[in-house]
């Protein structure tokens, strides 16, 4: 018995049902994150300041965390997921820092693990954001720790006591579930719809990719539009 194997062919069963039963839904995120990737390629890179560079980077970071967060998603691992995307966010926050006070952009190119930017709270701090935003803002970070930390949203999927009548069972490995499958894909199109207007402020408005991202973001709208609507009925 080769137990590694096993998962890893659990996995690949769950992602092949996920993309039989939500390929709409498979392809959004797909194509979203695959857009992102292009904006690079197409991205003005002249610029070779500390300040652009390191910006540049914490996009690339997200990139691969959102390519990555897509692939856990597809196998079943929707919590692990949710879990990425803290650091999308906390990016996103450092992004909007740097254009804030560049010069600590060479913070983050030390290359010293005891040199970093100041922690969450004091960078949104420093943003400037009104009353509102700002509130907004801690409430979508609260939301991702809960996966990101000890908590019960973490917990309790894994937890059942109805799989075996009168026993707690703890699950382990990965299992389609249509309802976290979509949950981990709601969040995760969200966020890359936000890096996308980041990754944008390198290209030319003349652009094509413009009309992507345009046709891109209304299928994004929808579904976030009618996730939201299914959540309340």
């Amino acid at each position: 018995m080769d137990t590694w194997e096993d998962f890893d062919r659990e996995a690949r069963t769950v992602e092949s049902f996920t993309k039989a039963q939500l390929l709409e839904r498979v392809q959004l995120l797909q194509d979203a994150v695959g857009l992102f990737a292009d904006g690079f390629l197409i991205a003005n890179n002249s610029d070779t300041t500390d300040v652009n560079k390191a910006k540049m980077g914490l996009l690339s970071q997200n990139f691969n965390t959102l390519k990555c967060a897509v692939d856990l998603a597809l196998r079943g691992y929707y919590l692990q997921s949710m879990n990425l995307l803290r650091y999308v966010y906390e990016n996103w926050i450092a992004f909007h820092y740097l254009i804030k006070k560049p010069e600590k952009a060479r913070v983050l190119l030390d290359g010293r693990i005891n040199k970093r930017l100041p922690c969450h709270s004091v960078m949104l701090d420093e943003l400037g954001d009104d009353d509102f935003l700002k509130r907004q803002k801690k409430d979508w970070y609260n939301v991702l720790c809960c996966f990101a930390h000890p908590h019960a949203a973490g917990l309790l999927p894994l937890i059942s006591n109805t799989f075996v009548p009168g026993e707690t069972s703890i699950h382990f490995g990965t299992t389609y579930e249509n309802e976290r499958f979509r949950a981990s894909a709601y969040s995760i199109s969200i966020w890359t719809g936000v890096m996308l207007d980041e990754v944008g402020l390198w290209i030319p408005t003349t652009n094509e990719w413009y009309q992507k991202r345009t046709i891109l973001a209304e299928k994004i709208l929808i579904f976030i539009d009618e996730y939201n609507k299914g959540r309340l009925a």
